[in-house]
């Protein structure tokens, strides 16, 4: 079995933001909550396409 090539999904932009004196904390928290599911998701598709790799290696040999 050949080796196919599956490319690289998108990754979502992860901010680190800091809150302003004015700011509701309650809109922080979510953008906070929106940059930690980013993140989960960006280290989910790095983790997915690790073990892609790693199977495709051990395949060869």
């Amino acid at each position: 079995m050949a080796y196919q090539a599956t490319g690289m999904m998108a990754l979502f932009p992860v901010y680190l933001e800091r809150t302003g004196p004015q700011e509701d904390t309650e809109a922080a928290n979510s953008r906070i909550a929106q940059n930690e599911n980013n993140l989960n998701q960006d280290l989910a598709i790095l983790y997915n396409k690790l073990l892609e790799l790693e199977e495709a290696l051990a395949a060869r040999e």
